[in-house]
């Protein structure tokens, strides 16, 4: 009975909504719980189940653990995010890898999320020059992104949506700063030419 119980516990553990683990309060309790309620509405409406796992360090053997128990005990389909400050020897090195189940293959881009000068999780990350840890901010803003794709692909709006108006924003900022860039090279150039 109490083998039945657990294992009724750890597949419901497995397979609902947004699960967080070993947060180690890297991220705030507020980006968490705004994070929770995005992630139980994505798996009301598209069952869906998203895992992060944040920790401080972690070595390669620990990362393929949680990888494996993770993608083997997940119902399908699910999103899994695995983040470390550090991993291995390294302190300047962190680990932020993610996987999902075939399902899910071509409903979000992790391009978007992880590019380092336009992905609304790391530029945060990168970009950030302050005294405050930006990584909760990072979270909040990356796994929005990935929610609202992922609610895309299947057709669905999250009322609890924080809007990836800052990732379309940085996209127009981005082609903005391109296009004026692109513009002085050529009144330059044009410029040399007529001389």
């Amino acid at each position: 009975m109490a083998t039945l119980f657990i294992l009724l516990l750890t597949n419901s553990l497995f397979s609902s909504g947004f699960t967080i683990v070993s947060d180690e309060g890297i991220i705030l309790d507020k980006a968490i719980a705004k994070m929770r309620e995005m992630g139980d509405e994505l798996y009301q409406k598209t069952k869906v189940s998203t895992i992060i796992v944040v920790k401080k360090h972690l070595d390669k053997k620990e990362f393929l653990d949680i990888k494996k128990k993770y993608m083997t005990k997940t119902q399908s389909p699910y999103v899994l995010w695995i983040f470390s400050k550090t991993y291995e020897n390294r302190s300047d090195i962190g680990l932020n890898q993610m996987f999902n189940s075939k399902d899910l293959d071509g409903k979000f881009d992790k391009d978007s999320l992880f590019s380092p000068f336009t992905g609304t999780f790391t530029k945060i990350l990168t970009v950030h020059k302050s005294k405050v840890d930006p990584t909760s901010a990072a979270f909040l803003n990356g796994y929005g992104d990935l929610v609202d794709m992922i609610a895309d692909s299947y057709g669905v709006k999250l009322k609890s949506s924080i809007g990836s108006g800052s990732h379309y924003m940085t996209n127009i900022l981005r082609f903005a700063f391109y296009g004026m860039l692109l513009f002085t090279l050529f009144v330059l150039i044009r410029n040399k030419f007529k001389k």
